[in-house]
């Protein structure tokens, strides 16, 4: 992945809010890949060139498929309430990159619609987060102020968030002109302060998350060095929810710093005084099942009925040897699968995950990587 910019990107706007500190930071700092990211990328890009036989993934096609019923959906559903002025053609925009504020900060939309002085904006979330409520994010309304400063005459913008693998409806914000004006002063005064040379770190769950730094950052160091010097039959209770917000910034601190010092032990085996890598355990996979089979068989005489009882069978490959058996897809697959497992299922529920509650938590700007 690219180098961080120097300068604030609408995607990192919500971090800059919340850790001023964290783009002086994260200066020269590299990010990296990994598979949910690459295939979004593969995602974006076929739904930019309205390619979306160039995925050769079934599930990344899919999902493609559904954010573009969305996006024309969303464009019907605007023009529909909000006819088209005669005379005026719409000007469809994908993927295009704005500046603003003085070159301050700047943001690459997903798709931008114009119409005479309205213009609808959308942006595609192909990830697994959470629901993201487009009206309370800084990162749309970053894209907003940026749109309304680019083009003049533009003095009306709806924002449109598109999670195809997470909701089914848009999420979406209408600016006027004079909540425009207002995003703008909000989303200058988070830059100015973030651009100080001086600006505060302040690490958090949210802001943590995707930052490149958070391996090297004392402060956020500090959650880790608190936590371990709590006495566990001593922690309050109305202290609990400050202390899981510091648990889950700890966790990503903690993965952050063994993944660098993986790489420091991977190229020089003495840079860590006192660490050494220790190989992996080694996973076994059986890749012919019928051949092993076909030697308990020969060897020991055991019986098919008694082979398959040490056989795992994933409710996926089922799925997938259904599908390719009966060329069925969608409902009809899902029904023809769960037919088959009809009575000889067992579910056992896992330990309980502990999750914020959205009813209860304030209103706090979302942080989205793109």
């Amino acid at each position: 992945m690219k180098t961080r910019p120097l300068h604030i990107t609408a995607s990192g706007i919500t971090q800059a809010a919340l850790c001023p500190g964290s783009r002086q930071r994260q200066k020269g700092k590299r990010g990296k890949s990994n598979p949910l990211a690459d295939s979004g990328t593969r995602i974006h890009d076929a739904l930019e060139s309205d390619n979306l036989d160039s995925l050769t993934d079934e599930g990344e096609r899919a999902l493609a498929t559904r954010a573009a019923e969305l996006r024309t959906e969303v464009i019907d559903g605007f023009f529909l309430s909000q006819p088209l002025f005669d005379g005026v053609e719409i000007n469809h925009i994908k993927e295009q990159r704005l500046h603003g504020l003085d070159g301050s900060v700047s943001g690459r939309f997903d798709g931008l619609v114009l119409d005479e002085h309205r213009a609808l904006l959308y942006d595609y979330k192909t990830g697994y987060n959470e629901p993201i409520d487009a009206q309370h994010n800084l990162q749309m309304r970053c894209y907003a102020v940026l749109v309304a400063e680019n083009y003049e005459k533009v003095t009306e913008i709806t924002a449109a968030i598109i999670q195809p693998r997470v909701r089914k409806e848009i999420s979406l914000v209408e600016y006027t002109a004079e909540d425009l004006d207002k995003a703008r002063d909000e989303i200058k005064q988070i830059l100015e302060r973030a651009y100080e040379p001086d600006a505060p770190v302040i690490p958090g769950p949210i802001q943590c998350s995707y930052c490149l730094a958070k391996a090297d950052c004392p402060e956020a160091a500090q959650f880790t060095v608190a936590l371990s010097d709590l006495q566990v039959k001593a922690i309050p209770d109305d202290k609990l929810p400050e202390l899981l917000d510091n648990c889950s910034t700890a966790k990503k601190i903690i993965e952050a710093i063994e993944e660098r010092a993986r790489e420091l032990l991977d190229t020089n085996p003495q840079a860590i005084p006192g660490y050494k890598l220790r190989p992996g355990a080694k996973r076994p996979e059986i890749l012919n099942p019928q051949k092993l089979f076909n030697r308990c068989n020969d060897r020991h005489s055991i019986l098919p009925h008694e082979f398959i009882q040490i056989c795992e069978v994933k409710k996926g490959k089922l799925k997938d040897l259904v599908k390719m058996a009966t060329g069925l897809k969608g409902k009809a697959l899902d029904e023809s699968t769960e037919s088959l497992l009809d009575g000889i299922v067992k579910y056992t529920p896992n330990r309980p995950s502990i999750a914020r509650d959205k009813k209860t938590i304030t209103k706090t700007p979302q942080l989205i990587e793109t």
